[in-house]
């Protein structure tokens, strides 16, 4: 990784090592069995990693298309010149919004019938390419086994309704423990089989996601859809294979100042010096999604040794305590998420500390923090 170019004024940013990216890429594309692709989903902004740097190193041989969630997105993509295959989850509700997904040659997720009826309508008067989404069982988005009759009419009706795929989510592939991966992945090939009774296939299926593509849950010629595990995340509950994390998040001290004790700290007076020590104040906050419940509970890295935070994390503050990381000094570079020499804050680690999981944790970190890349 290239040494850091620092961005203007506030010296709070995140890294993004874009050659780690791509060795992931090729790390996710070896486990897969043959025929199989990769679909790189970059939904929310790749998670907060940016994802039109991101979509520019998807080169066609490693990435058949890029996900995103919203219709905004995959447009902002193609704005900025981004020309591999799109394909939008959804759910898109108006004409207008699927014509203009077809204008721009996005392929649409539709997640039920109600949206295939738009869909198909649209499909009169132009070619329209739909993955269409079975529900096995997440309960969310997807059709159901009682809507497939109306889902076989709606799609023989519409001739210029072109069929690339069906595919469907998994709730818990994280957990390799859990059979109810393995009861809807039985419940996909149900639902397949009889809309190919009712004469609707597709040449293409994807059911996998990070975890279930890290378990090798993948069956040849399926494609796979990975976000999580291209950022480096383990995606698996325990014992998980990870990649390498892409993303670095940092500042620097601020503020370093001797406090006696019995000094209070931060909002609320939550926190008190037990001793003399050494405070040091950090331009980072809760505006930049480092979270509020990290108070007086998170560590940081500076000179590779681990920080305690104390006191309350504010909008745009954070103090920490170096008392013993005695050469600790104005200036100096603080790891809130990633390495700093020998030790590491993983994203596992800050979403075990917040009971939550590694998608939050990288989307909460807010759009004024500055991506930086890195091309090596």
């Amino acid at each position: 990784m290239s040494s850091p170019i620092r961005p203007p004024i506030r010296p709070t940013w995140a890294d993004i090592d874009l050659a780690a990216f791509d060795r992931n890429l090729g790390a996710v594309n070896a486990r897969l069995p043959q025929g199989s692709r990769l679909i790189a989903v970059l939904k929310a902004n790749a998670e907060g990693h940016g994802a039109i740097e991101l979509a520019r190193r998807c080169a066609p041989d490693r990435v058949a298309m890029i996900a995103t969630a919203l219709l905004e997105e995959s447009l902002e993509l193609r704005s900025a010149g981004i020309t591999l295959p799109l394909f939008v989850l959804g759910p898109l509700k108006e004409a207008d919004h699927v014509r203009i997904a077809v204008e721009h040659d996005i392929t649409l997720g539709v997640p039920g019938p109600e949206e295939l009826e738009i869909v198909a309508a649209v499909a009169r008067e132009r070619d329209v390419r739909i993955h269409l989404k079975l529900d096995t069982g997440m309960g969310r988005m997807g059709v159901v086994e009682s809507e497939l009759p109306r889902v076989a009419e709606l799609i023989r009706s519409a001739p210029r309704l072109h069929l690339e795929a069906i595919y469907t989510h998994l709730a818990n592939a994280g957990d390799v423990n859990d059979p109810f991966t393995d009861e809807q992945i039985a419940r996909f090939r149900t639902l397949v089989e009889t809309l190919r009774q009712a004469g609707i296939d597709a040449p293409l299926h994807h059911v996998a996601n990070s975890a279930a593509t890290m378990r090798g849950l993948v069956q040849p010629g399926d494609y796979v859809r990975a976000g999580l595990v291209l950022f480096g995340a383990a995606p698996l509950d325990r014992d998980s294979p990870r990649l390498e994390p892409i993303l670095r998040w940092r500042t620097e001290i601020a503020r370093l100042k001797e406090l006696p004790p019995g000094h209070a700290i931060g909002y609320g007076t939550t926190f008190r010096v037990r001793r003399a020590s050494r405070i040091a104040t950090l331009p980072v906050g809760y505006a930049d999604g480092y979270n509020r419940l990290l108070s007086n509970r998170g560590e940081v890295l500076v000179r590779g040794r681990r920080a305690p935070v104390v006191g309350r994390v504010s909008m745009d503050l954070v103090t920490i305590d170096v008392t013993d990381i005695p050469d600790a000094a104005y200036g100096d570079e603080v790891v809130l998420l990633g390495r700093q020499q020998d030790d590491e804050i993983t994203v596992e680690e800050l979403a075990a500390k917040l009971d939550t999981i590694s998608y939050e944790v990288f989307c909460d970190i807010s759009a004024r923090v500055p991506r930086v890349f890195h091309h090596a």
